[in-house]
């Protein structure tokens, strides 16, 4: 659901999902309007990673509601 998004997922072997935002957005804000809404996921502040955010694999209700805050924001 996520690549629906726009999101570029990077694979995976590990509890966490590192993916690169659409290009119509800033992971930075992405983040601090995931954090608003208690929906917590990293953003780095390093050149090479500026435009990714590290979410990790939660409960079926969390990331549904991951998702479902996502696509408001998009």
């Amino acid at each position: 659901e996520l690549t629906e998004l726009g999101f570029d997922v990077y694979p995976s072997q590990s509890n966490f999902l590192l993916c690169r935002v659409p290009a119509e957005a800033e992971a930075k804000v992405l983040y601090e309007a995931l954090k608003e809404s208690n929906i917590l996921v990293r953003y780095f502040d390093q050149h090479r990673l500026r435009d990714k955010l590290r979410i990790t694999v939660g409960s079926n209700a969390e990331n549904k509601a991951l998702i479902t805050r996502l696509r408001q924001l998009f």
